[in-house]
């Protein structure tokens, strides 16, 4: 009996341990707009959900946003794996999708937000340019 509530809470504690594991950020390689070459950008996932905090969006806006990501991401898998399309129809095809996106996601802001989302982007992008110069 002691072993098996010893077990037990052994495997809760791991468990709990591992479930803390958070990711900071993603890097990736592709060449874009803002990166000259084929330097790396880093991506950070809480930037996103900072900017989102700081939009104050309501419930139905998150859950409209959450399908849109999610639907967007299957379009994406879809066009990744298709093996019809050659490197550069994938990533345009990628491009378009991402400018679907970014329109759709205007498309559920108020325009208060709206302000607010193209201000703080502007800023990061700022930051961004900032961060170029100072390498």
């Amino acid at each position: 009996m002691k072993r098996a509530t010893s077990l037990i809470v052994f495997i809760f504690i791991i468990s709990c341990s591992f479930a803390q594991v958070q990711r900071k950020s993603t890097t990736i390689n592709k060449t874009d707009s803002t990166i000259t070459g084929n330097e790396k950008k880093t991506v950070t996932r809480g930037d996103k959900k900072q900017m989102m905090k700081e939009l104050d969006l309501t419930r139905e806006q998150k859950i409209k946003l959450k399908e849109m990501r999610q639907l967007a991401q299957s379009k994406k898998e879809a066009i990744e794996n298709d093996d019809k399309l050659s490197a550069p129809e994938k990533e345009t095809k990628l491009k378009e999708l991402r400018k679907e996106q970014a329109k759709n996601t205007l498309y559920v802001l108020s325009p208060e937000q709206k302000q607010k989302m193209l201000q703080l982007r502007k800023e990061k992008k700022s930051g961004q340019m900032n961060e170029m110069e100072n390498e």
